[in-house]
């Protein structure tokens, strides 16, 4: 066992350093460890060939987890796929920038919008690929910097993620392990996060506030002049997309999961909207072309390295240390999975640090879920932490368009802002678990109301008050964005 146990932690562990050192594609460094973990579960521990099946689609005891998570990823690929080639997300956001009228707070406050309901509804990189060439493009159009507006985009899309139940891989997994639905999930993630997007969205225009600056009215006639249906190659494919969405959503909200589970309801939309899309000029092949297998293969892989820790007992051991840790302290153990989750994820993919943390918050919870929750946003925020992972993304596509983003910038403001919510959210969940929501909104409202009376003071008190909140303001923002 111990044999075992040192050759497959190695294994996640060169993993580990090979996505973060980017030295291999991920899918094939996870499928190779996948294959190892194999070997040593057949040769050294004695399992039979079945075991493969388990580790990658589950077994009858918990439900066939990961086949689960696999359909619905699956699905999502459909609906999101046929949705971009009907040029749904173009027309949304080009339309909703046009109703800004170039106004730049306003054009802030869509552009993060739109992100956050992007990365809610399709994957983060997707929303990137979007949004980062569309900002750019509309920029030169107004002449005006695109940076404040691409850094605030990068760093909205993870809270987009944690919206709903379907925003993100890792949200996928926790749900489908945990067997939590859509509605609560939403009810208990996603209105908080709703609620943090619009402080951080706060956040940036303040701080962008003296680099927001009015575009010359000739340039915001070109922009009116922009028609949104260019964007769309087939208006009968746009409106079925939407449908399919808004449908989708309504589903899995109304839909009781012990009747029709979430991958079922995606997978049957996304086969309603794929037979309609080829009798509308869309061929199923050309669709499925732009299928991210790497992330499936790499999935998959994960799948039977992380199944393969817990059954040579290394997760076991990293749950009774946490437990431990922790102290039987609830609140404790809860603030403790999301920092943990989020540093991990900030250092490395969150996907991997998801499936290895799920049987771990899965000993902790006692039953509860809000462990659970607290996975969620420490896997999905972390990432913001650094300037790696889907973060070089949006570096790669500015410098493609010749508008590069400073590294340490993105690195000051990302850090600054994920640390502020995370302590945000360890705040609220502290002062909620004694059970009641006016108690655990009550460190919200003095957070706000003390950054508001701040704001206020800052341009309507008397001059020496005046003159000393805007000194450490403007310290704080050179701070940040120098």
């Amino acid at each position: 066992m111990l044999a075992s146990q040192i050759i497959i932690s190695i294994c996640f562990l060169v993993v580990v350093v090979l996505l973060f050192t980017n030295k291999l594609n991920r899918a094939i460094a996870s499928v190779t460890a996948a294959v190892i973990t194999y070997f040593v579960l057949v040769f050294i521990e004695k399992k039979g060939f079945d075991v493969i099946v388990e580790l990658l689609f589950g077994t009858p005891s918990d439900n066939f987890v990961n086949l689960h998570a696999l359909i619905l990823i699956v699905g999502m690929m459909f609906i999101v796929q046929i949705s971009d080639e009907a040029g749904l997300f173009q027309f949304i956001g080009v339309l909703a920038i046009k109703l800004t009228k170039g106004k730049p707070i306003a054009l802030m406050s869509v552009l993060a919008t739109i992100s956050v309901i992007f990365s809610a509804l399709i994957n983060n990189i997707l929303t990137v690929m979007i949004l980062i060439p569309l900002t750019i493009t509309i920029s030169r159009i107004l002449t005006i910097d695109p940076t404040p507006y691409i850094i605030t985009e990068a760093i909205m899309v993870n809270i987009g993620g944690t919206f709903f139940s379907i925003s993100s891989i890792p949200n996928i997994l926790i749900t489908t392990e945990s067997g939590i639905s859509f509605r609560e999930f939403f009810v208990n993630v996603g209105l908080f996060s709703l609620l943090m997007a619009v402080i951080t969205i706060g956040f940036f225009i303040f701080l962008y506030r003296q680099e927001l600056r009015e575009p010359r009215k000739r340039m915001v006639d070109t922009l009116e002049e922009f028609n949104v249906w260019n964007f769309v190659p087939n208006r009968k494919l746009l409106y079925a997309s939407m449908s399919s969405l808004l449908l989708l959503i309504v589903l899995l909200v109304s839909i009781n999961s012990d009747k029709l589970t979430p991958d079922v309801i995606a997978l049957s939309i996304a086969m309603l909207l794929t037979i309609f899309s080829t009798f509308n000029g869309l061929k199923p092949k050309e669709i499925m072309k732009k299928f991210d297998i790497e992330l499936l293969l790499y999935l998959l892989g994960i799948f039977v390295l992380a199944g393969g820790l817990e059954a040579v007992g290394v997760i076991e051991g990293i749950g009774n240390a946490l437990q431990g840790l922790g102290s039987s302290n609830p609140v404790f153990q809860f603030i403790l999975i999301i920092w943990i989750g989020a540093f991990l994820s900030a250092l490395i993919d969150n996907i991997p640090i998801t499936k290895v943390l799920l049987p771990v918050v899965g000993m902790m919870s006692s039953g509860s879920n809000y462990y659970y929750y607290a996975l969620a946003f420490g896997a999905n925020w972390g990432d913001n932490l650094t300037p790696l992972g889907d973060n070089v993304l949006v570096f790669n596509l500015a410098e493609q368009h010749n508008r590069p983003i400073k590294t340490k910038t993105f690195w000051k403001l990302g850090f600054a802002t994920t640390i502020l919510q995370l302590i945000i959210v360890s705040i609220y969940f502290t002062f909620f678990s004694i059970q009641t929501y006016l108690i655990g909104l009550i460190p919200l409202i003095l957070i706000i109301a003390t950054v508001g009376i701040v704001f206020i003071f800052s341009k309507y008190g008397n001059d020496k008050i005046k003159s000393y909140l805007n000194k450490w303001i403007n310290k704080f923002r050179s701070l940040i964005i120098s």
